[in-house]
């Protein structure tokens, strides 16, 4: 391997004294000074930092991701753990966080009053929840906000300038934490941009030659959150669910990389948890200006990403509260047609993915993918030659944008589809496939393949769903099969339960991690607590406790002689439980896990 540019210092020491943090690399003459009281930052020369005053022994960690501001005050958020998963572009590393940690600025919470304290606690669950997410990404010579494209058409300005301030923000997950950094470009080379999403590394060989196949899937940091409560879009074009997945295929002398993206369809719209096992999806009742202005923002920004070309792909079900949606989708598109006409060109169509594939008829699905096969090479893919500054041979020209109402599961499939087909091309264009080969044939290459994108499919829907993927076993097999559907109906089921009653907490994660929510300071007075408001009430409280009561006696009834506990009792606790959880499902939206800190909405 070359030398490497190293764009972000790792391996650095965090030293604390009781006025400042110095944060120190061995690869730098200067360190990084932070003032603990009004959270000043300089670089400064190593000789002239007095960190060999610091209490007790520094913190060893491998990335500065940056400040979070919380009840007591600031706290310096760290990557102190990672695993390198492998190289891109030859010898640049990517690697994966496994533990992190957040340095409080404030030694005691000695200042706070109690429920300060118990709000600052939870607020700490919180950060800590988003911190521990798998799937978080960095490097320190290779951009991986970036594709491959994007840096093959940029110029030495932009190779050469910080990570933070060339990344593409829509992907820089820890971009909240960095703000305070922003205003000095001295303190960028301390600071790691982060990506959440899915990385897949392989070396993988076909007909005796070698390859990386690499998969980075990227996550926006707009509109993000729990399932049922970030659905659709806002009027600033951000979309729920939105991901740009990458592949890349890396031989010794060539560069491939495919783009496909995902996301909620982008109308004002919203599927709040009930206690339904699929809520109704309800479009918001804005004027049709609002819906317009969020789907033409959305399409606008895809078409200035993605080279003017996008090809809308969309798998709902033409029934039902989906069948609303797809049908609003189709007419705002149309409505939009000259508008969007000026930035590019866009294309819809329509797969009832449900209706097309039931009762195990996957095979309908190389129907979809045939069709769209003249778009998928009219797009193209990205391809340079290896060697120093890359010789760009040719480009992608236009984008698949595939949604179902999840955007995780039929989406996944549809995707992993479209990129197979791509890669088959990439690899005959190579000469790595012989005329008439197909991957399909190469069982250990197609292993590989498989693994990685149900481990794509898997990481972005417990990101957003909570649980696993659902239909992996086509990804898995190329077909359904009865053991599949009962492991989707486990994965469901966990959803449900998730998504009603645990998710409120990962919404209100979500709103303060991406600074949507910002904390009340200890300082200011009066304190009000978000949660002291937000306590359940007798309402939402007794009728769960009293379907406990009368499902427990009702078990107890039925398992005691008929003498002591007649047939009547049985019935009576019965009728109760059954009565309570009839309200209880009645009013389900009372009883689910809401957010605490801001109420969800459509814009």
């Amino acid at each position: 391997m070359g030398d490497l540019t190293v764009f972000v210092y790792t391996g650095l020491k965090v030293y604390s004294t009781r006025t400042e943090f110095f944060i120190v690399s061995d690869k730098s003459k200067n360190c990084l000074r932070i003032e603990k009281e009004n959270v000043n930052l300089e670089t400064v020369a190593k000789e002239s930092a007095p960190y060999e005053t610091a209490d007790g022994v520094p913190t060893d960690i491998v990335a500065l991701l940056g400040i979070i501001d919380l009840v007591a005050g600031p706290y310096l958020a760290v990557a102190t753990e990672s695993v390198l998963l492998g190289y891109v572009d030859g010898d640049k590393p990517i690697h994966q966080i496994t533990k992190t940690d957040l340095i409080p600025f404030s030694k005691s919470l000695s200042h706070l009053t109690p429920i300060q304290i118990s709000d600052n606690n939870k607020f700490l669950d919180m950060i800590k929840s988003m911190m521990s997410i798998p799937e978080l990404y960095y490097s320190e010579s290779y951009d991986i906000t970036h594709t491959m494209q994007r840096l093959q058409g940029t110029g030495p300005q932009f190779l050469n300038a910080p990570l933070i301030t060339r990344a593409d923000l829509r992907f820089v997950w820890n971009h909240n934490l960095l703000h305070p950094f922003e205003a000095n470009p001295d303190a960028c080379k301390f600071i790691m941009p982060i990506m959440c999403g899915f990385v897949h590394i392989s070396q993988c060989t076909i007909n005796g030659t070698t390859f990386k196949y690499i998969i980075i899937s990227r996550r926006s940091n707009k509109r993000t959150g729990a399932r049922l409560y970030v659905r659709g879009g806002d009027t600033s074009g951000n979309v729920a669910n939105y991901v740009e997945t990458e592949q890349i295929l890396e031989t010794p002398s060539h560069l491939c990389s495919y783009v496909i993206t995902r996301g909620s369809i982008p109308l004002l719209w919203n599927q709040y948890p009930n206690m339904a096992m699929k809520p109704k999806a309800t479009l918001s009742t804005e004027d049709n200006g609002a819906h317009m202005v969020t789907l033409s923002t959305h399409m606008t920004d895809e078409l200035e990403h993605y080279h003017r070309r996008v090809t809308v792909v969309n798998l709902i079900n033409r029934t039902g509260s989906e069948g609303a949606l797809e049908k609003n989708f189709n007419r705002y598109l149309q409505a939009n047609e000259a508008a969007l006409k000026k930035h590019g060109d866009v294309f819809y169509e329509f797969f009832d993915f449900h209706h097309e594939c039931k009762n195990m008829q996957w095979q309908h699905l190389s129907k979809l993918i045939a069709k769209l096969d003249q778009e998928r090479q009219s797009c193209g893919y990205f391809q340079a030659n290896r060697g120093g500054r890359y010789d760009g041979v040719m480009e992608q020209q236009g984008v698949f944008r595939v949604n179902c109402i999840d955007c995780l599961d039929r989406t996944n499939v549809v995707k992993s589809l479209l990129c197979r087909e791509t890669l088959q091309d990439q690899l005959r264009a190579l000469r790595i496939l012989g005329t008439g080969e197909k991957i399909i044939d190469f069982e250990n290459f197609m292993d590989n393949f498989k693994d990685a994108w149900i481990g794509n499919a898997d990481s972005i829907s417990i990101q957003y769903a909570g649980t696993g993927a659902l239909k992996t076993d086509f990804t898995r097999t190329g077909k359904r099969s009865r053991q599949g559907a009962f492991n989707d109906f486990l994965n469901s089921s966990r959803r449900w339960f998730r998504n009603n009653f645990l998710d409120g907490f990962r919404q209100d994660a979500h709103y303060l991690f991406h600074g949507v929510y910002k904390t009340q300071n200890y300082k200011i007075t009066p304190y009000v607590s978000p949660f002291e408001s937000n306590k359940p009430g007798l309402r939402t409280i007794v009728p769960p406790v009293f379907a406990i009561i009368g499902f427990a006696m009702t078990v107890v009834s039925s398992l005691m002689p008929s003498d002591d506990f007649p047939v009547v009792y049985v019935l009576f606790w019965t009728v109760f439980t059954v009565a309570n959880l009839a309200y209880i499902f009645n009013n389900g939206s009372d009883f689910v896990d809401k957010p605490k800190l801001l109420k969800p909405k459509t814009d």
